[in-house]
């Protein structure tokens, strides 16, 4: 099932980052260096957790502050940003027969290995930066990389559950009809398999602050994928234009909540702010567990 597939490319980062853990924990026993890797998995667990609780009260909660002062919908850039976006796919619209006919008949094994590449580049790359993040201690570049798996799997559940279904476009393999074949019962538009891996690539490029030299690899690593779909005959370009939009820009809006969530240590977290160290060696420490805390 394709659904099926999506999911997996979506998931797969952060499987890879719990088999890594483990295996980690397997290798160091109960050394002083586990003891630290520990120490970072269970922040690292929390920081995901809390995120994870706070997204979904954030975006659940958006539609009440439409009117409110501080509202996107207040700000000129947003209406720049959305004529942007819209310029981009309708270009990629008008592009689409064009692509088409000259990437529909590419070789099978060709398509497989552009995705495999694309894989390798993406969610490898996150799946490095986060084991770089466990190595140098840097809790950012772990947050990046969670926060990137995070955006994979939300924007690929929207685009499964919501997108396909509202849209219904039909794949330029079924029918031979033509790219404006809308609302007909297709799952074309957004690309599943394109949608996580802009996700990821976007949080790895964001953590480098998009320098070039990382954020053209990383970026040419996941636009191999859409070449490989449409190679495949199963997307037409602005369903891969689209995908690329739909898994960056979620990440782009996790990473903006993150920040935003660290500002306000009163929000209602399901793991309170850690205890501070105790100041003197008779002192006793925090006990250990799960808490809760609210601020009204």
């Amino acid at each position: 099932m394709r659904i099926s597939r999506s999911l997996f490319s979506a998931l797969l980062p952060m499987l890879v980052l719990a088999g890594m853990a483990g295996g980690a924990a397997t290798a160091f026993g109960q050394t002083s260096e586990m003891a630290s890797l520990g120490g970072q998995i269970t922040s690292d667990f929390k920081y995901t957790l809390d995120n994870v609780q706070m997204d979904a009260v954030d975006i659940g909660t958006s539609p009440l502050y439409v009117a409110s002062p501080n509202s996107v919908f207040r700000s000129p850039k947003f209406y720049l940003a959305v004529a942007g976006v819209g310029a981009v796919w309708g270009g990629a619209f008008a592009l689409d027969q064009t692509i088409r006919a000259r990437l529909r008949d590419m070789n099978s094994h060709t398509a497989d290995n552009l995705a495999y590449a694309s894989y390798a580049v993406t969610a490898g790359g996150t799946v490095l930066l986060y084991g770089y993040g466990l190595y140098a201690g840097d809790a950012r570049a772990r947050h990046y990389a969670i926060t990137a798996g995070e955006a994979a799997g939300v924007a690929t559940l929207f685009d499964e559950l919501v997108i396909k279904y509202a849209f219904g476009r039909l794949r330029p393999r079924q029918d031979g009809h033509s790219h404006t074949q809308f609302f007909d019962g297709g799952r074309s538009f957004v690309s599943g398999e394109v949608t996580p891996i802009f996700a990821l690539a976007a949080g790895v490029s964001e953590y480098f602050d998009n320098e070039w030299y990382i954020a053209l690899p990383v970026y040419a690593g996941a636009t191999a994928d859409g070449f490989s779909r449409m190679g495949h005959d199963a997307h037409w370009f602005s369903d891969v234009v689209g995908a690329a939009m739909l898994g960056w820009g979620t990440t782009e809006l996790f990473i903006y909540l993150h920040r935003e969530h660290l500002a306000e240590p009163d929000r209602w977290r399901i793991f309170p702010v850690s205890a501070p160290e105790p100041a003197t060696q008779g002192a006793v420490g925090a006990p250990a567990g799960i808490g809760l805390k609210y601020s009204w």
